[in-house]
């Protein structure tokens, strides 16, 4: 280890060489070793598995919603046939009508008259 190289007396021969053009010709050689990667769809299959099933629930939730918001229809007729198999006592009869009666009453004051005129009446 105690032997130093002396560096200025070795020879200063190359005896490394390079063809001509080399590095001109060094970027073509290595782009046309490079394979270059297929264009895919935007639309791929595992995109299509993940967006199948976001779109089935969205479906299932969405038919919910608005079967649920749709309003009841029933007729006259279909409402005394409920009460008559049910068989309703009189009584709940006559409650749900003036129930009835109190809030088109209220609806119709609201409706028509001034909050403050009302207050003053009372």
């Amino acid at each position: 280890m105690k032997n130093k190289i002396n560096i200025e007396s070795l020879s200063k021969n190359n005896p490394f060489t390079i063809p001509d053009d080399y590095f001109t010709s060094l970027t073509h050689n290595i782009m046309d070793r490079i394979e270059t990667p297929k264009q895919t769809s935007t639309f791929s299959f595992f995109q299509l598995k993940t967006l199948a099933p976001v779109l089935a629930i969205f479906a299932v939730i969405f038919s919910g919603v608005w079967y649920n918001n749709q309003p009841l229809k029933i007729t006259d007729e279909e409402l005394i046939e409920v009460i008559a198999y049910y068989e309703f006592d009189n009584d709940l009869l006559y409650e749900y009508i003036e129930l009835e009666d109190e809030i088109q009453v209220d609806d119709y004051l609201i409706d028509h008259f001034n909050y403050n005129d009302l207050i003053n009446e009372l």
